[in-house]
């Protein structure tokens, strides 16, 4: 017998779906398709998961003949089956959308510290000599600090990401009716719980601010509650989105290609303007160039955070 036939004959055995088998070995279904119909065979390392699952030594896989073997029905997948989760989808998603989430929540404590501080009565600017006014890098501080952890969490969700869509670029639907409820329920409670967070951050901060005379105080807890409140939202909408398998398995077979270009060039480009940022804090330039690589910045921080965003 001929590869395919033993291929065939050994899921149709195990009651195994191309679906199954695919998550199985991280192809896609397709691969399983071309395998069964004669137009390619796998490479050594599928070769040899193949005949793990399904018990069989790799010359009587090639070669030989596996109908002669005794079928091990206890192993067949029963008929009616829900799909599961084999390959560890669910986990991966949710570690990815908190940290993005924790990227958002980042920004807005970055942005936020810097209008905090200034509302507060920091100076953004200060004499510089013949230079005439440069920043006051004390405010720009937490904006650094801002962007290099959402830069930070960035980075280590798209890595982890394209790791997962390389091993499985294809994953069948193993989500049910309830799981797209609880999705949707969690979406809209989120975007409440945020909602609900920004009008108690304001309430905390008009009584800081106004009986007990503390702007400062009262603002820091603004900022905060901005934070949680961006981590909440973005963190509902994320995992909203983990339902949509179908959508995955689209960009998890182009991830390694123009994608995962895009947002690593995103992400260096990103990364490589905190340092200029940074550099900019210990020399004494003019406030206009200070602005510029600042604006810089944030033009930079937003861009990797759209990009990887689009690409989740």
């Amino acid at each position: 017998m001929s590869f395919r036939d033993n291929l065939l004959y050994l899921r149709d055995s195990r009651n195994m779906t191309q679906e199954h088998l695919a998550m199985l070995l991280g192809v896609t279904r397709q691969a399983v398709s071309k395998w069964e119909a004669g137009a390619s065979t796998p490479d050594m390392d599928k070769l040899v998961r193949l005949c793990e699952i399904f018990e069989v030594d790799l010359d009587k896989m090639i070669r030989g003949d596996v109908t002669v073997r005794t079928v091990n029905q206890t192993l067949a997948i029963p008929d009616g089956a829900p799909v599961s989760d084999v390959t560890g989808y669910d986990p991966h998603m949710r570690s990815r959308a908190l940290f993005i989430a924790g990227a958002a929540a980042f920004l807005v404590f970055g942005v936020g510290s810097v209008a905090m501080l200034a509302r507060g009565g920091v100076g953004l600017l200060l004499l510089g000599g013949g230079w005439g006014p440069v920043l006051n890098p004390y405010p720009f501080y937490f904006l650094l600090t801002g962007a290099a952890g959402a830069l930070a969490c960035l980075a280590v969700a798209h890595i982890r990401h394209v790791a997962f869509c390389r091993a499985h670029p294809f994953v069948s639907n193993f989500y049910t009716d309830d799981d797209h409820e609880r999705a949707c329920r969690l979406s809209g409670f989120s975007r409440i719980a945020a909602c609900a967070l920004v009008c108690f951050g304001a309430v905390i901060a008009v009584i800081q601010s106004v009986p007990l005379q503390h702007v400062s105080g009262g603002l820091s807890s603004l900022v905060v509650c901005c934070a949680a409140a961006a981590l909440v939202a973005m963190y509902g909408r994320l995992m909203a989105r983990r339902i949509d398998i179908e959508a995955y398995n689209e960009r998890a077979e182009f991830l390694h290609g123009g994608c995962d270009v895009r947002v690593r060039f995103a992400l260096l480009v990103a990364a490589v303007t905190v340092v200029a940022a940074l550099g900019s804090l210990f020399f004494v330039l003019s406030a206009w160039s200070q602005i510029l690589i600042w604006g810089a910045i944030a033009i930079a921080v937003g861009w990797a955070f759209l990009t990887v965003f689009r690409e989740s």
